[in-house]
């Protein structure tokens, strides 16, 4: 049911211990605190703004100013003065401004805007320990109906009455629906909201009983549709066999758009992998697919290349394909100690060992099966992180495992003949396109990821075999330097705490161990601990990290310096708090809980007889490059690179120049590298005035699975969002330093957005040239541009459309067709920006659906805010901005003066294959500026 979505709440002040109250007079004042009183409800139905749940009315202000009384608005999704923004430490501010949401002196006084960080202006959650912004808006994506699959826009008028979830009013078969406008009465737009328990808008492989839900009309970027999906209680598509490949083909058969499906490499960090799990083991690209560009991270199955997959840009808008099956994830768990020949190491019913013989993949087969036992079948990410912990491996190993696609090409299956329920793929692999086949599989590099190779390699292997027998009688394992019951891993003993306790009393039981809850100082000991804690039935087991302290800083209970983290999903957020390692479908992941909830404990202690690392010596610091600047705090040197308009760069574009040139985009690790980062620039004639960038950091959380990341690679010990990363929308993914902040702080935007950027380089790592800038595009004689099979005209000349696509005509060419946004981007590069638009051939008909000039279906449209909004119905034609830093660029006009944009086909005798994938007439934009 669609409540299951609305997060509703009090809000309460910490410092007068009142909550927020409406009233019917739309005041807003602060009242004891009932956990039942309607009127002081209140949820989030923006990103960023507040409604009365009882009066369906919005927070707002009259005026940004000091001592601005607070009251009650009719909702208004662009009005500045309802968009508040939640800042660190409770604080809840006005966008834009340093005025804080404040109670009055007494109890029942008029909230107010005011100036200040008083500890009065701090707000939380009532009954919780949750900051306001955790509870953040959850877009809430329809089904079916006529908007494509936009969101639920809260509230709506329908005749002429406010809703504020969804209803089945008008309705008489008790389907609950939402307009996806405010007004519904003018604008009839709507759709159906997501049930997780209604089966007729799905369709049920009655061989397999798995269920599908084809929304081909639907218009959603990748992560959209994947919550779209989630708010079903279902995944994106995963296939994993050929019958499913087959069954999907049939049931999407006649649809002309391509759809999104849930593979992706989102993690930057490894191969490609099939969102929520489902291990990828059969392959189905389409001929050239996958394609190496960076930008394209999301796979869509499209029926107009017989059902084949391609990887596209994943804020593209499409349609799509969720999956739902019956099943419970069930842990295995460990089935006690057992007995291995010497030499080979025990991991709950298996013995494995490392053979660093070289020999082709068939040979090690044959010496496996000699010894009694198989090239290693890895089931899950517990068996991968005991083969990569336990075993001796070394990042520089090439070791054969069991994977091969011997008996099906493209289809990839265990040796020893158990199913493939986990996949761990290297970055940029399986690859596919090698001249040879790469049927045998490595697992390689210092995280044990997996890549296909050709058989005839010579590599080491691991071999796996049945435990020789099992103990069944009770027996305390004894580790070598280890007190009994605790478990030796390298130069450490580990105990698990069989008692659930707080944050502050499992320290206290580790320390009275002669111990501290546990430290994680490597990919290595993490791999361990998955192991070791992974399948248990808890979820969640405390280590020693916090940021209580001082919020936005995390430290180890013990002193150590954080050097490794492994976030969660949106983690770490605005709540300060103590860090938990989940088990389960997540396991070893990390979560910020509150400190004062009860959970299983790792402690961790030095082994006996353990030899200490030796004291690294201290050599001289080198000097940073001429232009790049750092502090005797730093390892790294940093550097700003500003760029004109046409020169800025996308959050991956960013990282890859930093990378080329030696380096990387910026890891900050504290408050003291910030100053370093904030050029300021003088306006040329004006010596007094200061001008802030917003530049890109290194922070991102692309993989929706996982949480915060730095693209170097460091751990995420250090965070300052200037509001909670949770109210991103869903689509902002990619950090940005916020220069012109009085506290510098950090944001989240859409990844695409173009940019400058801040890149590090490690002390004495020697720079590299600077990568030149592609942008320089070849031109024929008579002025038109080439961009790879195409020809492009931009003309400066201002005429009416009907005049451009006749001079077009003349050229044999059409206005342009704007199929990617990598196409959107060189158009844009190549316009004049002080002109105000330039014609494309996107057209409006009278019943406000669009289309190509040239029949082209429409595959792409990236609409600027607020657009297309059918002024009067006179807006039948569409320019491209020229405005460079922003990714949403179509505007609808008037169909009179501007300056035109033509295309033609640059060889003639060439086949350029354009999949045409008709998504909808009309597809409907979101605002995706920063």
């Amino acid at each position: 049911a669609f409540s299951d979505y609305i997060e509703t709440f009090l809000i309460y002040n910490e410092l007068n211990k009142l909550c927020l109250q409406a009233s019917i007079a739309q005041s807003v004042r602060t009242a004891t605190c009932h956990q039942d009183n309607e009127l002081q409800k209140f949820r989030w139905i923006t990103d960023h703004q507040l409604m009365s749940v009882r009066l369906n009315l919005c927070l707002g202000v009259p005026l940004k100013e000091d001592h601005a009384v607070i009251t009650l608005y009719p909702c208004n999704q662009t009005s500045e003065l309802q968009w508040w923004e939640c800042r660190n430490e409770s604080l809840l501010a006005i966008q834009g401004e340093d005025l804080f949401f404040s109670p009055g002196n007494e109890e029942h006084d008029n909230v107010l805007l005011k100036k200040g960080l008083s500890a009065k202006n701090k707000w939380k959650i009532y009954g919780a320990t949750d900051v306001l912004c955790s509870r953040g808006y959850e877009e809430t994506f329809t089904l079916l109906g006529n908007a494509f699959g936009a969101p639920c826009v809260f509230p709506f008028m329908y005749n002429k009455q406010w809703y504020a979830e969804c209803t089945d009013a008008g309705r008489s078969d008790g389907w609950l629906w939402c307009a996806t406008t405010a007004d519904y009465d003018t604008d009839q737009r709507y759709g159906f909201c997501p049930s997780k328990d209604k089966d007729t808008t799905w369709t049920t492989d009655l061989l397999t009983n798995v269920h599908y839900q084809i929304n081909s009309e639907s218009a959603l970027m990748w992560h959209q549709a994947r919550k779209s999906c989630q708010q079903q209680n279902a995944e994106l598509l995963s296939i994993t066999d050929i019958h499913e490949q087959t069954y999907l083909k049939e049931v999407t058969e006649g649809t002309d758009s391509a759809l999104w499906i849930g593979l992706n490499r989102l993690d930057l960090r490894s191969g490609w992998q099939w969102i929520g799990g489902s291990p990828f083991q059969y392959l189905n690209w389409a001929p050239g697919s996958p394609s190496p560009e960076s930008g394209k991270l999301c796979a869509v199955l499209n029926p107009e290349t017989k059902a084949k997959w391609q990887n596209w840009e994943c804020d593209q808008k499409l349609g799509y394909i969720c999956k739902k099956r019956n099943f419970t994830f069930v842990p295995s768990g460990d089935t006690g100690p057992v007995t291995c020949l010497d030499g080979w190491v025990p991991y709950i019913d298996h013995c494995y060992k490392i053979f660093r013989e070289t020999k082709g993949w068939e040979e090690a087969l044959t010496s496996c099966q000699k010894e009694g036992s198989h090239l290693a079948s890895i089931q899950s990410l517990e068996e991968h992180s005991f083969l990569v912990s336990r075993l001796g491996y070394k990042p520089t190993d090439k070791l054969w495992i069991g994977l091969n696609d011997h008996k099906v090409q493209m289809y990839f299956e265990w040796s020893d003949g158990m199913p493939v329920t986990y996949t761990k793929w290297h970055l940029g692999e399986p690859s596919t396109t090698s001249n040879r086949p790469e049927d045998c599989v490595l697992i390689k590099g210092q995280d044990g990821y997996w890549a296909d190779d050709v058989c005839e390699k010579k590599a080491g292997y691991i071999c796996k075999r049945k435990a020789i027998s099992q103990i069944v009688r009770e027996k305390e394992i004894t580790d070598v330097g280890c007190k009994k019951g605790w478990r030796r891993y390298g130069t450490y003993c580990y105990f698990i705490g069989h008692v659930s306790a707080t944050f502050s009393e499992a320290n206290t039981t580790c320390e009275g161990e002669k111990g501290y809850l546990a430290t994680v100082e490597s990919r290595y000991e993490q791999a361990y601990l998955i192991s070791l804690v992974g399948l248990r039935p808890e979820k969640y087991f405390w280590l020693g990290l916090s940021d209580v302290e001082d919020q936005g800083t995390f430290r180890w209970a013990n002193g150590e310096a954080v050097s490794f983290t492994h976030w969660d999903a949106a983690m770490p957020g605005s709540n300060p708090g103590c860090v938990a390692m989940t088990t389960g479908t997540a396991a070893g992941l990390w979560n910020v809980l509150d400190c004062e909830t009860k959970q299983k404990y790792i402690c961790k202690q030095w082994a006996k007889s353990a030899t200490a690392p030796p004291i690294p010596t201290t050599t001289p610091v080198p000097t940073c490059p001429e232009g790049w600047v750092s502090n005797s705090h730093s390892s790294s040197c940093f550097k700003c690179f500003y760029r004109s308009n046409i020169k800025k760069k996308s959050w991956l574009e960013a990282r890859d120049f930093c990378r080329q040139i030696g380096g990387d985009l910026v890891t900050i690790n504290s408050k003291e590298e910030i100053p370093l980062l904030i050029k300021k620039r003088e306006h040329r004639g004006n010596t007094g005035s200061i001008l802030f960038q917003k530049v890109w950091l290194g922070i991102y959380s692309l993989n929706p699975d996982e949480g915060f990341a730095w693209s170097d690679g460091s751990p995420v010990r250090y965070t300052n969002w200037d509001d909670s990363p949770r109210n991103s929308g869903g689509h902002k993914f990619c950090g940005v330093l916020n220069g012109g902040s009085y506290s510098e702080r950090w944001f989240l935007s859409v990844c695409e957005v173009q940019l400058d950027w801040v890149c590090q380089i490690k002390k004495g790592v020697p720079l590299k040239s600077e990568p030149t800038d592609t942008y320089a595009y070849k031109t024929t004689a008579d002025g038109w541009v080439i961009y790879e099979d195409k020809l492009y005209y931009i003309s400066k000349e201002y005429v009416s459309m009907e005049k451009a696509q006749e001079f077009c005509r003349m050229n044999s060419a059409d206005l342009a067709v704007v199929n990617s946004n990598s196409e959107r981007r060189f158009l844009q590069r190549a316009l004049k920006e002080n002109s105000r638009g330039y014609f494309i051939g996107l057209k409006v008909s009278l019943d406000q659906k669009f289309s190509w000039i040239d029949g082209t279906p429409v595959t792409y449209v990236a609409w600027a805010p607020n657009e297309p909004n059918f002024a009067n119905n006179d807006e039948n034609c569409v320019v491209m901005l020229s405005k460079q830093a922003v990714t949403q660029s179509f505007m609808a006009v008037f169909c009179n003066s501007f300056p035109v944009t033509s295309q033609q086909d640059a060889v003639t005798d060439v086949s350029i294959w354009i999949y045409k994938i008709d998504i909808a007439p009309f597809l409907q934009g979101f605002s995706l500026l920063l």
